[in-house]
């Protein structure tokens, strides 16, 4: 009987032992490039300023269907473990409503249920910040969740195609129709929201 348990303890070992290298494989870092189509669904706003004159005004829209077409681009670096999951700060350009451009820089978050190293299907959501003309005046906040298969075309290189919606909360300068842009010192509170859906493409090395 010890005879017996002895030989199933030795062969457990060596079984997990020969397994070990598939169960969890060196961290890989991965740079690559991700770019494009984007479609602004909707979009919701509010706002309160003064005017020249000095009276206070509120105004704005609840969440419209507002259709715009846009485009985006970003550098990515990241870093893939565990056989599943990687982490990727992305970097880029992007498109959110007619001359409104911003630059993002994002955290994502991805789960590969099929390993990262093979063709598959792979879920993923970021969040960040992002600066507009430059400058950190006008608070911007990014939130994504989305879907995408991976295609592994070599050892190191992979092409993935990717669907993803978007969340975009900023603060631009209010519009008034007699006055145009009113400039930040008037500004009480201003907030706008987009609603955007992605289509794209990234390739990593």
């Amino acid at each position: 009987m010890n005879k017996f348990l002895k030989i199933t303890a030795l062969s457990l070992a060596l079984l997990l032992a020969s397994a070990a290298p598939s169960l969890a494989e060196s961290p890989r870092f991965r740079y690559g490039l991700q770019w494009g189509y984007s479609a602004k669904a909707a979009t919701s706003l509010e706002y309160t300023f003064f005017n020249s004159y000095g009276t206070r005004i509120s105004d704005g829209q609840p969440l419209t269907l507002d259709y715009y077409t846009n485009a985006f681009v970003s550098a990515d670096l990241g870093i893939e473990f565990l056989d599943y999951l990687a982490f990727t700060l992305k970097a880029g350009y992007r498109g959110v409503a007619k001359d409104y451009r911003i630059m993002p820089l994002e955290l994502q978050f991805t789960l590969f249920p099929m390993r990262y190293d093979q063709t598959g299907i792979f879920l993923f959501g970021s969040g960040g910040f992002a600066l507009y003309n430059w400058s950190m005046e006008d608070t911007i906040n990014l939130m994504s969740a989305g879907i995408g298969l991976r295609r592994n075309l070599s050892r190191k290189i992979s092409l993935d195609g990717f669907l993803r919606g978007n969340l975009i909360t900023c603060s631009p300068l209010p519009e008034d129709q007699y006055e145009g842009t009113i400039p930040r010192d008037r500004t009480v509170y201003s907030r706008a929201q987009h609603i955007s859906i992605d289509l794209g493409l990234a390739l990593y090395f």
